[in-house]
């Protein structure tokens, strides 16, 4: 490919006023899963179950993923969330666990057990998609549930916007930083419109190959996931410095009707305090 070519490409992959957008051209890449854990759990419950990736962006890098979960594996979780719910909270601008709810963030939350064996293959199965990330690396996973009228206004999910070391002392809880957010779906009975938004990232898809709509919102002129129950967004929070990626802005959309309820798979950039309860 001559400089010329790729120039026109690399404009071609450009984002609307908001930097680079890079685009593989639909790249789906099935890749079988037929890797079984020590404990005996494979990673899907299914046989015959693929996890298909879709890189959508490299500059910030979001893949997309179909398949992530087993329809047994959604239905399990969200029976294992059903009796932990808890309205949803927010870190303070200190870099702190808060007991306050925010207007900004309007939804139930529970934390699910981390030795149910379900819930190890899953982390498990997370940290294999980013190169065999350790687990130890991995928050608790959190289930969030949105019902009519709640949504997430746009939003980082870094805790803190301070560069490294983040504004705390090394050993405190949140001394790590989250590297990167792993969304899945559990339900998804709110429709279209309902999605997973990242506000800095336009596209014109009229543009593209009518494929991406098959998993995104071609009707917005944002970068817009709607909710697919079994399907993730991958997304990777900081640079390679350690620093806030601010095309990673996101927000979760406000529902009109139904639910939507989704698992966010957190993994830091060092060892998780409680990886081990």
């Amino acid at each position: 490919m001559n400089t010329e070519q790729a120039k026109k490409n690399n404009d071609r992959g450009r984002t609307l006023g908001y930097g680079n957008l890079s685009l593989i051209w639909i790249a789906l890449v099935a890749v079988p899963l037929a890797v079984y854990l020590a404990s005996g759990l494979s990673l899907f419950d299914v046989p015959g179950t693929q996890l298909t990736t879709t890189i959508v962006s490299y500059d910030p890098l979001i893949v997309y993923l179909e398949d992530f979960l087993s329809a047994s594996e959604v239905k399990y979780l969200k029976q294992v969330a059903q009796e932990k719910y808890v309205p949803s909270k927010v870190v303070d601008e200190n870099n702190e666990k808060s007991d306050k709810t925010s207007f900004t963030r309007r939804s139930s939350s529970a934390f699910l057990p981390r030795q149910d064996d379900v819930v190890k293959s899953v982390i498990a199965r997370a940290a294999q998609f980013q190169g065999f990330a350790p687990t130890n690396h991995f928050e608790n996973i959190q289930a969030t549930k949105y019902v009519s009228g709640q949504e997430y206004m746009p939003h980082y999910d870094v805790l803190s916007t301070k560069p490294p070391p983040y504004g705390k002392e090394d050993g405190s809880e949140n001394a790590t930083e989250r590297l990167s957010t792993m969304f899945v779906i559990l339900e998804d009975s709110c429709g279209t419109h309902c999605g997973t938004q990242f506000p800095q990232i336009a596209i014109d898809w009229a543009s593209e190959d009518p494929r991406w709509c098959e998993f995104v919102d071609c009707a917005e002129k944002r970068l817009t996931f709607p909710p697919r129950a079994g399907n993730a967004i991958f997304w990777k929070n900081l640079r390679e410095d350690g620093s806030l990626h601010e095309d990673t802005l996101h927000a979760g959309l406000p529902l009109q009707h139904g639910a939507k309820i989704g698992l966010n798979i957190w993994m830091r950039n060092g060892i998780y305090p409680h990886a081990s309860t």
